[in-house]
């Protein structure tokens, strides 16, 4: 399945072309690391800076988490971090875990049908979020696949804090944008995780458009259960939620 993902000009926020990007995370021969890694590399090369921000995925009761040290480009299968999910020690890998790795956790512990938290430090979203924007459904992608969305208010990375904010948010949430920061997204396969990230730049590039061109138009709830009751839509989620 292949996603089309727009490039706007930062002057004016007009089209300026854009890349499609086409994952194969259907093939059940592929083991969760080499998964995770894949994805590692696509938003590397399509979101963000390789060294900004941190993935990670489920397999039983253990968390398959970014090393710190390198950036997502440059991640292979064996270079990934075996935390365990309760109690947070390292039982596999010889690098040492991404800095937000507590984060992750704390996700995991609240939200048992999780098995990928992908945390971006894209630059749409995040400069959309900290310019005090407020994301709302614009468009069907929106409401399709970013499930529950909702944004926390800044906390110094890393700290007890932000991953208190960021566990109780979760409970509740599938798509976190957080305020000078970035975003998070859980998914119940690496692929809807994925996906969402990828919608959710998109949908920044919109409402900067919008903001620029006139003033943007929501969806308002009539129209937004509208489109979760297409049966297109259901389709959508189900094929999404594969396993």
């Amino acid at each position: 399945m292949c996603i089309f993902v727009a490039t706007l000009s930062a002057e004016g926020g007009s089209a300026r072309g854009g890349k499609f990007l086409c994952f194969d995370l259907e093939n059940p021969m592929k083991s969760i690391r080499e998964e995770l890694v894949q994805c590692s590399a696509k938003i590397a090369k399509a979101l963000m800076p390789a060294s900004g921000g941190s993935l990670s995925a489920r397999e039983g009761d253990m968390i398959w988490m970014q090393p710190q040290d390198l950036a997502m480009d440059e991640i292979g299968p064996d270079d990934l971090c075996g935390l365990d999910l309760k109690t947070g020690t390292q039982k596999a890998g010889k690098n040492k875990p991404a800095l937000e790795s507590n984060m992750h956790l704390a996700v995991y512990r609240v939200r048992t049908d999780v098995k990928a938290v992908f945390h971006t430090h894209s630059a749409w979203v995040t400069g959309v979020i900290s310019a005090g924007k407020k994301f709302k459904p614009m468009f069907a992608e929106f409401v399709n696949d970013l499930g529950r969305s909702g944004s926390v208010p800044y906390f110094p990375p890393t700290s007890p804090a932000m991953e208190k904010c960021m566990e109780k948010c979760a409970k509740n949430h599938d798509t976190i944008f957080m305020i000078n920061h970035g975003m998070l997204a859980v998914g119940v396969n690496l692929k809807q995780a994925l996906y969402r990230c990828v919608v959710a730049e998109d949908a920044a590039k919109s409402l900067f458009a919008a903001s620029i061109a006139g003033k943007p138009l929501f969806l308002n709830q009539q129209r937004v259960n509208k489109i979760l009751s297409l049966d297109a839509v259901k389709h959508r989620t189900k094929m999404m939620e594969k396993k």
